[in-house]
């Protein structure tokens, strides 16, 4: 960038540069503006600009203040086409273009400037691109404007085709009457989705974004909705869809519902910002959408420090010049330093491990017209497996290698990529019928299809055997190389630039950094990391090193992210509770001796205590919760494995909906015969009311979520002591457990090695967080014999 554009800003004072956007004739005009400078204090009028940056694609050029001709990438050139009035001006804030992106000490500076900016601004305009074909379709429904809708449906057939079959072949059955009207919302809900799958959706930057927005507008192409409008169309959903199928309160097959969960995520953040901006907590925050992507990855903490109040108090100041790695571990240093928590090593997870996948989600197209090209839209199919079923036209898969291809609208061809070669009809023709798929089936992109985004957010599917485009294949190669670059930071310091998918939730509420969870570590301890000489690598701590883990069952790392209905066939988890239950030494204070509570001996009792991560104190688990676990321990087999619905045929899903449902009614009598005694009357309640039914099916789904929360991709472990306990899915036998000044909870600590011995100097390793039911309230602080203190060690943490 020419410098003569940029003079110096005095950010501490609140300078920002404001873009103003000269108004133009014509869409392709060249684009006018003057950049000038203001101060926030002076409450200056202008719109926020939020985008993704893309690459820099067919770069755009614009004339700044007159003769500065300044170069910008392709989405930012596409956006203030868009946003350029035809007859005034426009007063924007765009940060590629007012904050001097050559001066690292400005970029810097202004970063913590964010809050105030977008926070100050009329509204934040979020661009996510220009429109698809049928994207437009996506906006008019947002819009509310039903009869726009059809329209444009019938202008999209027109060219490409009717993916749905005319009604005189679908009036064959009624199952093909209900798919045609499946596929109808589908168009244009699909598209909605789409919309809301763009690479936008995906930064890390529009969590403060629309978070400090005063109002929030999105535009795509020349189109415009309010942030409100999204929340309306999901409200308005089932009415069109369907009910998404649900037992204790959690989904079991979303197949009707879109996956609207960062939207709402980003509307509670701005309530809660609204109403008490002091309850927004960085742990909480990073940790939640360490998932999302950006440039850099030190924004992986300067993206989110605009939302969280107090972050400069604690000497929390972006510094670009610095790398990831001293930026990541000056973090967690600091951290611990200026509030006295150890909360940021509850926020270690394992990333290095060959075993542990990545986060990312294999990609689905919802727009029926990119389905369509991968699909037989008129194959002969059938509701049921039945030979004799009947049969009749709709969508069928095409086998690997083939896509469908729209000519125009009265000609369609297929390619065969295996052989190169086009044929006229389908691949699928004269076979034998297929079995019918539920609609949202079709998203599912085959093996061999890649979804991707040009710089202007529009999706396109093709067929890619490698799966390795130029542009993915470059992504992976800085992925790794990043990774490879983090693989010297020190255990304890948390890498958000690497999340996985066996990355298991905090045991602690990184909401509450003083929540009433556990103190194992002791109330109102604070850490204060004592001063080494073995350099800022190397985290030194006051601490008690309890136990040692002797016996260590198999990790569970569940395929999905919902909590499974019971344990039933849980080969894994019945392992822990095999290991948890065996005879331990008479010292450990719970042992297989007689029944003392509901939930029988003192050790089932810390078992399932343990299986939910109960708290310590008075917030623990009153004893009659025990039930819930048992019930879920299924020993009866009340729970049947819930099936795919989207993998079954229209009327098999059907069917299999009611199937789902009742399972909650099983639950309920298999609760009840644990001790039929406490609900004397419940069959006749049941016929009155319902209500103790429907307070146990709500508590057992609670109990479902605190189980998945406390296990999923965790290992229970017994001490050389007889305590059980969860660890980390990396843990190992022989890994020592200690409490630590300022920890909740207890850690796991790894002895170092060096050339091949352990040593035994102090220092270790920290594999992560750790769960050990009875020293949760800090006990291990205290001598179980004599009653006096345990003295403390120091533990050197590489």
């Amino acid at each position: 960038m020419t410098s003569p554009a940029y003079r110096p800003l005095n950010s501490a004072e609140g300078e920002i540069r404001v873009l103003i956007l000269l108004h133009g004739p014509s869409h392709d005009a060249d684009i006018h503006c003057e950049l000038k400078t203001v101060n926030l204090s002076d409450n200056p009028v202008y719109e926020a600009l939020s985008y993704t940056w893309g690459s820099v694609g067919k770069a755009d050029q614009i004339r700044l203040n007159g003769d500065h001709k300044l170069p910008v990438w392709e989405n930012a050139g596409a956006a203030l086409r868009r946003l350029r009035l035809p007859k005034k001006p426009r007063h924007l804030w765009i940060d590629a273009i007012c904050i001097n992106q050559n001066d690292v000490q400005e970029r810097s500076q202004q970063v913590l400037l964010m809050q105030r900016i977008y926070g100050h601004a009329e509204q934040v305009i979020v661009w996510l691109g220009e429109l698809t074909d049928s994207g437009i379709l996506a906006m008019k429904e947002l819009q509310g404007k039903v009869w726009s809708v059809g329209w444009h449906q019938w202008k999209i057939d027109r060219k490409f085709g009717k993916p749905t079959l005319p009604w005189t072949e679908q009036f064959t059955t009624s199952r093909g009457i209900v798919n045609r009207d499946d596929l109808v919302g589908e168009h244009s809900n699909g598209e909605v989705y789409e919309v809301l799958d763009r690479p936008w959706w995906r930064r890390t930057w529009i969590i403060q974004e629309a978070v400090l927005a005063r109002g929030v507008t999105i535009m795509c192409g020349a189109e415009t909705v309010g942030w409100e409008s999204v929340d309306t169309f999901f409200k308005q959903l089932p009415v069109h869809v369907g009910d998404r199928i649900e037992a204790f309160g959690l989904p079991i097959n979303t197949k009707d519902g879109f996956p609207e969960t960062l939207y709402r995520i980003i509307s509670d953040y701005r309530n809660k910002w609204r109403a008490e901006p002091d309850t927004v907590r960085l742990l909480d925050v990073l940790y939640r959408f360490r998932r999302l992507e950006c440039t850099d990855a030190r924004d992986k903490i300067y993206g989110f420090l605009g939302i969280v109040p107090g972050v400069v108090d604690i000497g929390l100041v972006p510094d670009y010049s610095s790398s990831v790695a001293d930026v990541y571990l000056s973090f967690a240093r600091r951290l611990i330093n200026k509030t006295g928590s150890l909360d940021v090593l509850n926020c270690r997870r394992e990333w290095q491990h060959g075993d542990a996948p990545t986060a990312a989600r294999p990609a689905q197209a919802y727009s029926i017209l990119d389905q369509a090209r991968f699909y037989d839209v008129h194959a002969l199919i059938k509701d049921a497996p039945d030979e004799d079923a009947t049969t009749r036209r709709g969508w069928a898969r095409l086998p690997d290698g083939w896509e469908r291809i729209v000519v125009d609208a009265k000609k369609t061809v297929f390619r065969d990529h295996n052989t190169g070669t086009v044929h006229d009809t389908s691949p699928l023709e004269g076979t034998p019928a297929r079995l019918a798929e539920y609609y949202t089936k079709q998203r599912v992109l085959p093996s061999d299809w890649v979804k991707r985004w040009d710089n202007l957010g529009r999706q396109t599917v093709e067929h890619q055997p490698s799966k390795q485009t130029p542009p993915l294949a470059e992504s992976r190669k800085r992925d790794e190389q990043l990774r490879s670059y983090l693989s010297e930071l020190p255990s304890w310091v948390p890498n958000w630039a690497s999340p996985t998918r066996w990355d298991p939730e905090p045991l602690i509420d990184l909401q509450m950094p003083n929540g009433s969870q556990f103190w194992a570590g002791g109330k109102d301890s604070v850490a204060t990391p004592l001063e080494n000489k073995q350099g800022s690598r190397v985290l030194s701590l006051e601490g008690v090193i309890f136990d040692k883990i002797k016996h260590l069952a198999p990790a569970w790392h569940p395929e999905g992210d919902i909590a499974p209905l019971s344990r039933k066939s849980n080969e894994v988890l019945v392992a822990w509770e095999a290991l948890g239950l065996q005879d331990v030494a008479e010292n450990c204070p719970y042992t297989n001796t007689k029944p003392t509570t509901v939930g029988g001996s003192p050790r089932a009792n810390a078992l399932w205590r343990t299986m939910i991560a109960d708290h310590a104190g008075d917030g623990a688990a009153p004893d009659d919760d025990w039930f819930y676990v048992e019930t879920w321990y299924d020993r009866a087999g009340w729970a049947q494995d819930p099936p795919d619905l989207t993998s079954l045929g229209i009327l098999s899903s059907t069917l299999a909906e009611f199937e789902v449902r009742s399972q909650e009614n099983d639950m309920l009598y298999s609760f009840i015969k644990l001790d039929p005694s406490r609900y004397p009357e419940f069959g006749v309640k049941m016929r009155q009311s319902h209500q103790d039914g429907k307070v146990i099916i709500a508590r057992y789904g609670e109990y479902l979520r605190r189980i998945f929360r406390a296990c999923a991709h965790r290992a229970l472990f017994v001490t050389e002591k007889g305590y059980i306990g969860l660890a980390p899915w990396n843990a190992k036998e022989g890994d020592e457990v200690a409490v630590v000044r300022g920890g909740r909870t207890p850690f796991l600590f790894r002895r170092c090695v060096d050339d091949g011995e352990v040593e035994d100097s102090g220092r270790f390793t920290l594999i992560g967080e750790t769960y050990v039911y009875g020293i949760m309230g800090g006990e291990a602080l205290v001598d179980r014999e004599c009653g006096e203190k345990v003295p403390r060690t120091t533990l050197h943490v590489c």
